[in-house]
């Protein structure tokens, strides 16, 4: 696993980086605005450009080598960091820059997450994936569990201008990281690389639709990403309504911590032996941790209670990626993850801008004091300036747990998983293209011969 470990290392320094800026700009721009709603706009622009990039980025992965495609894309990322950077320096820097940057680089990334998600099947012993799923889920996790805390000292002592510095050098060491490894390509037709884009993205969404599992666990993890989203755009007002830009540094920390221990107790136990309803009691603790954090108005109990949210998040996240990484087929694994990304990234945008929307107009003037529902839920839940997000992070955490409940209690949903470990079976090509054809009745009747039923079964 040479090979993956460095390409591991180096993304892990980049995505590092990118934390720093991202959190940079966002204290920024909430010291200038105290709007909720602008701060939602940032993390909308953030993520609506993976949606659409990932409609191109799948098949594209697919085709192209990915070792390459991972390097221009993590020096396309940078590209806007550098001029916001000067704009900042000349003093010119709006809020609009920051939004067509952060669209760029959400662009940029809509190759790097899908091209490295389909190289980790190559790159790692079969028997390794569930390891290698949560190191790639501590990656992004880490981020936020070193990002906060570095970009709030820096911040403080250096000023803005250095976390970009350091951004910037973190890509160009990934960049290095990148140009010694070797990802190897899996075998295509030639005659696939003559269709449209569009078209091999098609072939992609087909593979997933046709496959019950695969189609269920992407609807699903939108759903629940939808409801995430309002714990990632609330956080910063909902924390900045008890304290200062340092304690949301500290939860943000405390989020990430929580991912890391998550991500890292796949690695090492493997995950449980049926993969879906592992998912399924990993996201109802998710609806947990997210009505509980809006309960009380406390620091110390919301840091507790979203670490063990973010441990919750990224192991479910973790085993739905080991999913389709025990299963999908590597040459259209490109494009079924860019698939999941689509709708995983669309989810989180709109539930951002809902969010956002929602606290700044509906609940956070609702819950001040003298709103409409202080007088029922203040003595609750408190009120005042971010008790508005608070409710509203109750509300969607019941919500989560309450799909969740209705999936669990289907049988035909826990066993998906037994419709994929049937198609293993079957040879490559045949994977690829489709689910097995349904037998007829005379061959249900029909018992099999002996020659047919001894001869060893294709991989």
């Amino acid at each position: 696993m040479p090979a993956f470990w460095l390409t591991w290392s180096g993304l892990l320094v980049s995505f590092t980086g990118s934390a720093l800026t991202r959190f940079g700009l966002s204290v920024w721009m909430y010291q200038e605005t105290r709007d909720a709603q602008a701060f939602a706009l940032l993390l909308f622009f953030g993520i609506i450009p993976l949606s659409i990039g990932a409609l191109f980025a799948g098949p594209l992965v697919d085709r192209w080598d990915r070792r390459r495609v991972l390097m221009l894309s993590n020096t396309l990322a940078r590209a806007p960091t550098v001029i916001v950077m000067l704009l900042w320096w000349q003093g010119d820097l709006a809020l609009w820059h920051i939004y067509l940057a952060l669209s760029v680089n959400g662009l940029s990334n809509a190759f790097v997450l899908p091209a490295f998600d389909a190289s980790v099947r190559l790159l790692v012993p079969r028997e390794r994936l569930a390891q290698a799923s949560g190191l790639s889920q501590m990656m992004q996790s880490l981020g936020v569990v070193v990002g906060p805390p570095i970009a709030g000292f820096v911040l403080v002592t250096f000023g803005l201008g250095s976390i970009f510095f350091i951004d910037i050098v973190s890509a160009g060491l990934a960049l290095l990281a990148l140009v010694l490894v070797h990802i190897p390509m899996p075998e295509r037709p030639v005659t696939s690389l003559r269709r449209s884009v569009w078209h091999d993205f098609v072939i992609g969404l087909r593979y997933v639709v046709e496959r019950p599992a695969f189609l269920f666990l992407s609807v699903f993890l939108a759903l629940t990403v939808f409801g995430s989203a309002f714990v990632y755009a609330l956080s910063g007002p909902l924390v900045l309504g008890l304290g200062d830009e340092a304690a949301i540094g500290l939860v943000y920390a405390a989020f990430g911590v929580g991912g890391v221990v998550g991500a890292l107790a796949l690695g090492v136990w493997g995950g449980p032996e049926r993969r879906i309803p592992g998912i399924l009691i990993a996201t109802l603790a998710v609806g947990l941790g997210t009505t509980l954090t809006g309960l009380r108005p406390n620091l110390v109990w919301i840091g507790i209670v979203i670490t063990l949210l973010g441990a919750a998040q990224a192991l479910m996240l973790a085993l739905h990626r080991l999913v389709f990484q025990e299963h999908g087929a590597p040459e259209v694994l490109g494009r079924v993850f860019a698939f999941r990304l689509v709708l995983t990234a669309a989810a989180q945008a709109v539930g951002i801008v809902v969010a956002g929307s929602l606290a700044a107009h509906v609940f956070e003037p609702a819950m001040a004091a003298g709103g409409a529902l202080e007088p029922w839920l203040g003595p609750l839940i408190g009120s005042g300036e971010g008790r508005g997000a608070a409710f509203m992070l109750v509300l969607v955490g019941l919500g989560i747990i309450a799909v969740t409940l209705v999936s669990a209690s289907s049988r035909r949903v826990r066993r998906l998983e037994d419709g994929l470990v049937a198609a293993e079976a079957m040879p490559d090509a045949a994977r690829a293209s489709g689910p097995p054809p349904a037998a007829s009745a005379s061959d249900r009747r029909r018992p099999p011969s002996r020659s047919r039923a001894s001869a060893p079964r294709q991989r």
